[in-house]
């Protein structure tokens, strides 16, 4: 992986009740107890890496109570006599592995940033190596998904959501009900205290922005530097969390559209693509977009696995694969595979989103209803955003109304509806939305792709505008998912912020990095992660493009 490719570490954005800040924020803790870390060789073969574990509250209500440890990772400062402390890193999701992160910080952050931080990476409560929450396989595959055509199937989810709530509850323990992002900044500003920090150096992505937002607002005078890369916007209500993806959904699709048009890398060059996205729509709706080779259950491609297929090409962004796969299912004989690629006999069809979604990677064997596997994603969102739907017309109303009108191509934000749907149901929201609030703390660099379909630009300046002169808003004008190490420019930016606390000036904006590449790639090349060498592997991406990585 490069440096800066941070997309394969990231767990890749109505009508709402009143909403009142966390008493947390409001208030303040008091200086964190010091709690040592033990650190010592990690179980994987990393050159320098150390891992450890921390002590921290279950619940900091109570935090001489019962506690939990968090597991860490660090990569010592490359230059310990220029150390200037610890930057303290994670990659969002929410599920994503802060310690994966950090045994992979030599090919994400810059030589300068190595040399002058420990990098400290942690499995947030509730994830990975820290006390994951753990669900039962065979509950999480009786997912119904996140459509609905009538009020039976909507009332059905949310009843799906119970079960899978006191299944995933009482398979975790008390943990379950404490993993929200506000708990997690509390254990933060513990690390910060046992690596021995005054103040808090902090680089998150994606969901990982929310809790930068958060600590800054917690802890203000203890703040160094926040770097909030691709960012979640917490003061939106159920409507407006829905409008604004769909909005930032249906821009990345004018932004491939654009990209196809004059590009003659792309497989429909020569073509109208929005006339043939706009076909392959109306097929799959009417149940005629068929891909007959796969052995023995010939997929029936619906218009959700189009606009999941859409929603995940962005974040690359890997147009060149979804051109091509666009390109293969209008007309499956009129596109070469390499020489052997097909599927193999004992291949038993694709994965879809639901197996994806479980975090699995291969399908359960017989026997193994019983099996838990992490799912910490709606126990977490759930706590963090309050995304009530009354009732099947106001679901239909916020479906009909407000996203068919921004976004025509797309229909929806693919994440925010699945979001919404996990959340039905879900009443007691532990650290609810309120608007960002930095007073007293240092400035915080904020910094987004133009184009990204799942913390869209939107989210970006409406962030910007809640932090005021306490934030400043880089924009690099290209597509994607996570921004740093794309360019020289937008690396730079962030360097010098966190090495020097210099802020970019007001509006300063990165150019974006080409699309194209230099040499024409089959579609199995093309793909961000190199393991798809057979066609169930690409219909095996395609089908489970809608869940979250």
């Amino acid at each position: 992986m490069k440096r800066g490719a941070l997309l394969p570490l990231i767990l890749v954005p109505g009508l709402a009740v009143p909403l009142m800040a966390p008493p947390a924020l409001a208030d303040p803790r008091p200086e964190t107890p010091v709690r040592s870390i033990d650190w010592g060789a990690c179980e994987e073969e990393v050159a320098g890496a150390e891992c450890g574990t921390l002590a921290v509250a279950l619940d900091w209500d109570d935090p001489d109570g019962e506690a939990i440890d968090l597991a860490l990772a660090r990569i010592p400062a490359g230059d310990p006599e220029a150390r200037i402390g610890s930057l303290v890193i994670n990659p969002g999701g929410p599920g994503g592995s802060g310690v994966d992160f950090a045994l992979y910080a030599t090919e994400v952050f810059s030589p300068e940033v190595l040399a002058r931080f420990d990098i400290v990476g942690f499995d947030p409560r509730g994830v990975g190596r820290s006390n994951p929450v753990v669900c039962s396989l065979d509950v999480l595959q009786d997912n119904p998904g996140p459509l609905f055509e009538n009020r039976a199937a909507l009332d059905a989810r949310a009843a799906y959501n119970e079960v899978l709530r006191q299944d995933c509850r009482e398979n975790t323990g008390p943990l379950y009900d404490h993993v929200d992002s506000l708990s997690v900044v509390h254990d933060i500003d513990a690390i910060r205290a046992a690596v021995g920090d005054e103040r808090l150096t902090f680089f998150g992505v994606s969901y990982g922005t929310l809790m930068g937002q958060q600590y800054a607002q917690a802890y203000p005078d203890r703040v160094r530097a926040i770097v909030l890369d691709s960012v979640m916007d917490h003061d939106l209500d159920t409507r407006e969390y829905l409008s604004t993806q769909a909005e930032a959904a249906q821009d990345v699709f004018d932004a491939f559209v654009a990209w196809c048009e004059g590009s003659t890398q792309c497989a429909l060059s020569g073509q109208d693509p929005r006339a043939l996205w706009t076909d392959l729509l109306k097929r799959a709706d009417a149940g005629e977009l068929i891909v007959p080779e796969i052995p023995e259950d010939p997929w029936v491609v619906t218009a959700e696995d189009l606009i999941g297929m859409a929603f995940s090409s962005g974040y690359g962004p890997d147009w060149h694969d979804f051109a091509s796969t666009l390109a293969w299912l209008d007309d499956p004989e009129g596109v070469e595979f390499p020489e052997g690629a097909g599927f193999p006999e004992e291949e038993s069809g694709p994965l879809g989103p639901q197996d994806a979604a479980a975090g699995g990677s291969a399908q359960a064997d017989e026997g193994s209803a019983d099996q838990l596997v992490p799912y910490a994603y709606p126990a977490v969102l759930c706590n963090d955003y309050a995304l009530p739907v009354r009732g099947y017309g106001d679901w239909s109303a916020l479906m009909r109304g407000n996203q068919r009108q921004v976004a025509p191509d797309v229909r929806y934000g693919m994440l925010a509806v699945d979001d919404v749907a996990s959340c039905l149901g879900h009443e007691e929201v532990r650290n609810p939305q309120a608007p960002a609030d930095a007073s007293g703390s240092e400035p915080l660099l904020v910094i987004n792709s133009l184009h990204d379909p799942a913390t869209g630009y939107n989210w970006a300046v409406n962030l910007a505008e809640q932090l005021g002169d306490d934030g400043v808003l880089v924009t690099y004008e290209g597509t994607g998912h996570a921004v740093y190490g794309r360019t020289e420019c937008t690396t730079e930016v962030v360097d010098e912020y966190l090495v020097h606390e210099r802020l970019p000036a007001e509006g300063t904006r990165c150019a974006a990095a080409p699309v194209d590449v230099e040499e024409d790639t089959a579609l199995l090349e093309a793909l961000p992660q190199s393991g798809a060498d057979t066609l169930a592997d690409v219909v095996s991406r395609i089908r489970g493009a809608d869940a979250r990585e």
